[in-house]
């Protein structure tokens, strides 16, 4: 791999979130679509409950970089 490879593979990433970020602050479950089932559907309840609790729980976690 060559140095330059990991740029543009840091650059996606970094386009990739951006991406994220901006669907997490739209619609909040299609956002953590990919993290699995049980956070779908915990993002999902808190945005029935406010736009801000499911806005700030996507947030949480796509920033989580475990999951």
């Amino acid at each position: 791999m060559k140095p330059t490879d990991s740029y543009i593979i840091n650059q996606n990433i970094k386009i990739m979130s951006f991406w994220r970020v901006l669907l997490a602050i739209i619609c909040p479950p299609l956002a953590v679509i990919g993290k699995g089932c049980g956070s779908i559907f915990i993002v999902f309840l808190l945005w029935l409950c406010g736009w801000v609790p499911g806005v700030i729980a996507a947030l949480i976690i796509l920033n989580n970089p475990e999951r």
